[in-house]
């Protein structure tokens, strides 16, 4: 990659992810594709995930990992929506345009922007779902004794 590409690039993500601060949302969303891995020092620390028009067509959603080189996620995507077919994620998710999500929960793909950013959306609001009955059972099970 050029200098003037990775620095062109460079500036993308951090517009987006100017973005992201100023709407206070969790969600970068890039109008165009870019390598946006090699740029990870530019996410603040509550950004948990990017969007960005697929070379497919379809718009992808990220998880954004940790830091750079990381196989995990700072907030997966839910366990319920892990290598669904379409049609149950589909109907699981509620998101017609949904067309995959990884085993893995790392990346979702929809077919159009604003059902990559539903997604996004449903996916925290389910993460934190899930923390908060994780946390009551951790409590429950502390209290048990």
């Amino acid at each position: 990659m050029t200098e003037n590409i990775k620095k062109a690039a460079a500036q993308l993500v951090s517009d987006a992810e100017q973005a992201r601060r100023s709407r206070g949302g969790h969600t970068v969303v890039l109008e165009k594709f870019v390598e946006w891995t090699e740029h990870m020092e530019l996410f603040g620390p509550n950004a948990y995930y990017i969007i960005f028009p697929g070379l497919s067509g379809n718009w992808m959603l990220h998880c954004i990992p940790p830091s750079s080189g990381s196989f995990t996620q700072r907030v997966p995507l839910p366990k319920g929506w892990a290598g669904l077919p379409y049609p149950e994620l589909r109907e699981v998710s509620g998101i017609p345009e949904v067309v995959f999500c990884y085993a893995d929960r790392s990346i979702a793909g929809a077919k159009t922007k604003a059902a990559a950013l539903a997604l996004a959306e449903q996916a925290l609001e389910q993460q934190f779902k899930d923390e908060r009955v994780e946390a009551v059972r951790w409590l429950r099970a502390l209290f048990a004794d």
